[in-house]
């Protein structure tokens, strides 16, 4: 694992690399599939889609692609966090932020994330809603996630928070 690293950081540059991002994205979800029986790499990808096409910032949209990646990596949680390092070291606190603790309530860890983490768990929201309708159960955790945000937080684009509006409802 250490030569691994050590081979991706001599690549490192200023900015995250779009090309080694989703390609640690697809490795990391190797395998895996949707509820629909689709390869899971098509929700990150799907999620990191929606950053692009409402305008959030580079970061964001690496975030998008890796958002899962620790939660659903087979491998070692240390492995994947360390690559991740490696390949976009700026997203690694927004991914972790974004591992869910099934521990903590739903609405508490929405309501704790930061401004970054926050718009890319909405984005994961509005990607899950349109892209596999969700169950009741889903429907209503997401929905009361976003109805305790007492309307569109910072940093949201009006866009994107009319999306999620469309599918949801008025949700101040």
């Amino acid at each position: 694992m250490k030569l691994l690293l050590e081979n991706w950081r001599q690549y490192l540059k200023e900015e995250c690399e779009a090309s080694e991002i989703e390609a640690l994205a697809t490795w990391a979800h190797d395998g895996q599939q949707r509820r629909d029986g689709t390869p899971y790499i098509t929700h990150p990808a799907g999620v990191a889609k929606f950053a692009e096409d409402f305008g959030y910032s580079d970061i964001v949209q690496d975030a998008a692609w890796l958002h899962d990646a620790v939660e659903d990596f087979q491998g070692s949680e240390d492995d994947i966090k360390e690559l991740i390092w490696a390949v976009c070291p700026e997203a690694l606190p927004i991914v972790l932020e974004l591992t869910h603790d099934p521990s903590i309530v739903y609405t508490d860890y929405v309501l704790s994330l930061s401004e970054e983490a926050r718009i890319v768990k909405l984005l994961d929201i509005l990607y899950n809603s349109q892209d596999l309708t969700p169950e009741v159960k889903q429907f209503k955790k997401y929905h009361n996630a976003l109805l305790s945000l007492g309307g569109k937080p910072a940093g949201i684009n009006d866009n994107h928070w009319g999306a999620l509006e469309t599918i949801y409802g008025d949700l101040k």
